[in-house]
């Protein structure tokens, strides 16, 4: 065990100090200290712990923890690649299970290979993540491999650009949020975030979305629009049950609810989202430069529906005029 006053590294007792295993240490932990958004991070080859680079004030309740966690998402991760597999959207890279008070991420290096992380608490989630892609860069460089550009913070656009025109209706159930698909479909275009669909208690209300724009036309060679519905609302559906299924698990970690999952593809994200009043949101992006913009653009029709409610619930309180 070797530490320094920002960090300590540990390694699992299977694996030996080579030049390489040093090598690849070395690279997490300069990237681990370039910022203060990780707690904890280590390395898995074909689901088997390898090393940790963490924080040393850590205490061995928090480690033990940290690498029991790290190890069973493995066969999260590998639930989720097979649900995104028939999208011809590429493998899956990333994976992020947050909400207000805490995240964990788990990112594929290469096939086979993978690092998980936890976030610092008080620090942004976005910041734990973006280190992360950090990790990837540099280990992939590591093995003669590309940067990913994992949650497209590499590409993200400074300020989120206008969109021209509302989304089209793709599918409404009668009772559905007329004013939650409103605010959807003027969050939805070819820019960046190109589909959402809300649904509560499994319950689909409705779809907004791009899919059939020539804009994208490109991402659907051998998957049809039809199908790559089809396809989204059944991995809706399952990650409801994934989310509700991992709470438990999660909580100890994340200091509150698991209430978001992304699931970044090589090509784009998919986003679930769950809020206070019951409803899901689910957003996808088709484009890897768009990942964190359309991430954002999600963020925003979340943040517009709680103020409505927030409004709402104000105007019953004040009762009439």
């Amino acid at each position: 065990m070797t530490e320094t006053a920002r960090l300590t590294t540990r390694r699992a007792e299977h694996v030996g100090g080579s030049p390489g295993t040093l090598l690849l240490e070395h690279t997490v932990e300069e990237e681990f200290e370039r910022a203060a958004g990780l707690v904890h991070t280590a390395n898995f080859i074909d689901g088997m712990f390898r090393f940790a680079v963490e924080d040393p004030g850590l205490t061995p309740k928090d480690r033990k923890l940290h690498t029991r966690i790290g190890c069973r998402l493995g066969p999260t991760f590998d639930k989720c690649d097979a649900w995104t597999a028939p999208l011809d959207s590429g493998r899956l890279i990333r994976m992020v299970l947050s909400c207000a008070s805490g995240a964990v991420y788990y990112i594929s290096l290469r096939p086979g290979e993978t690092q998980f992380g936890v976030a610092r608490e008080g620090e942004p989630a976005e910041l734990g993540d973006q280190q992360m892609a950090w990790i990837s860069d540099r280990v992939r460089a590591l093995y003669s491999l590309g940067p990913e550009n994992l949650g497209g913070y590499s590409t993200y656009a400074p300020a989120l650009p206008d969109v021209p025109e509302p989304a089209p209706v793709v599918f409404e159930a009668p009772g559905a949020d007329a004013r939650l698909l409103d605010l959807s479909r003027r969050r939805v275009s070819p820019l960046d975030l190109h589909y959402v669909s809300a649904h509560r208690g499994g319950e689909h209300l409705f779809t907004t979305d791009v899919l059939a724009d020539d804009a994208l036309g490109q991402y659907f060679r051998r998957v049809s629009v039809a199908e790559r519905r089809k396809r989204y609302e059944e991995i809706s559906l399952s990650a409801r049950q994934l989310v509700r299924s991992l709470s438990y698990q999660l909580e100890p970690v994340l200091r509150g609810r698991l209430d978001r999952l992304v699931m970044d593809v090589e090509q784009g994200a998919l986003y679930y989202r769950s809020l206070p009043d019951g409803l899901v949101l689910f957003g996808v992006t088709l484009r890897q430069s768009s990942v964190w913009d359309a991430d954002r653009r999600l963020e925003t029709i979340i943040d517009e529906h709680a103020r409505d409610i927030d409004e709402h619930a104000r105007d019953r309180e004040a009762g009439p005029a």
